[in-house]
């Protein structure tokens, strides 16, 4: 890092200050990466994506959960003694403010009865809060969505009845992770990748972090797109930067226009998983190997 950082820190003064910045950011990472990485997630990351982030904390040993209306902040908290991190109430797609702090004051709650009398939710609140798993400790997601959507709840009042739950079971895993796409931009309890397993071992995929050993070799990876730009080439040609990750890293990809034109309409869904066949080649000025695609596909 410190050597890529040397080609443009200059002036001095300002190489310096970055270099000062950067010391102090790796010594809290390493000693106390639950907190480093919850104030990072907390402010949305930075150059990438907030997904690359989860998968670096989660390198880092830690342990990552939704939203939970017993245990999570407005934001990202971090218990550093369990190494383990909460993602925040606020992300959680159509949760109003007054709602989010009516559930930091009031909690904890020993029961879902509980907590919908007491914070009282619009339905669509209560309903989100379900499909994200929000509920954990407390019930099932079908079970929470059946007493949700079976009937209204009273302000400060219990129910004199009570509730059954009489669903058996509970989502499946990709079932979750559709619905934490959809309701926080992200999964949590999973990555993506991890529903594309068998197709992963079929094409002979390595991971990111195993092609990084191979320079000048043909390599196959599958990830997601993380960020992107496109450029000109001298012939006026449209060709492709892009950062890969998956579930060990990232890599820069290039896709020369002859490459590009074969993906066709490939990159439109910015989310779904691809196989990028390649080299791994390494500029000796270069901190990183890049990854020059010759054929891309969808994993989906």
């Amino acid at each position: 890092m410190m050597a890529a950082f040397s080609g443009y820190g200059f002036p001095q003064a300002h190489a310096a200050s970055y270099a000062q910045v950067a010391w102090r950011s790796a010594w809290c990472k390493n000693y106390f990466p639950a907190e480093f990485m919850a104030a990072v997630l907390a402010n949305w990351g930075g150059y990438y994506s907030q997904r690359v982030y989860l998968g670096e904390a989660r390198r880092l040993g830690l342990t990552v959960y939704a939203p939970n209306i017993n245990h999570s902040g407005q934001n990202f908290v971090a218990d550093g003694k369990n190494q383990t991190l909460y993602m925040g109430l606020d992300q959680v797609k159509g949760l109003t403010q007054k709602t989010i702090t009516n559930i930091l004051r009031l909690r904890p709650f020993n029961s879902l009865e509980d907590f919908l009398s007491r914070v009282d939710p619009r339905p669509q609140e209560a309903e989100n809060l379900a499909r994200v798993d929000a509920y954990a400790d407390l019930s099932t997601i079908p079970a929470a969505l059946l007493r949700i959507q079976g009937g209204s709840w009273s302000a400060g009042q219990m129910s004199l009845f009570g509730w059954a739950e009489e669903c058996e079971g509970d989502w499946t895993l990709r079932q979750k992770v559709a619905a934490q796409e959809e309701l926080l931009g992200i999964s949590v309890v999973a990555h993506p990748l991890d529903l594309y397993k068998e197709q992963i071992l079929a094409a002979n995929a390595m991971f990111i972090m195993e092609a990084y050993e191979r320079i000048g070799q043909r390599v196959i990876v599958a990830g997601l797109r993380q960020a992107s730009h496109r450029s000109r080439t001298a012939k006026g040609e449209t060709m492709m930067f892009l950062t890969l990750e998956d579930l060990s890293g990232t890599v820069d990809v290039v896709l020369f226009p002859d490459v590009l034109r074969k993906a066709g309409n490939l990159f439109a869904n910015a989310f779904a998983p691809i196989l990028v066949e390649g080299t791994i080649e390494k500029e000796a000025d270069s901190a990183e190997p890049i990854l020059n695609a010759s054929r891309v596909v969808s994993l989906a």
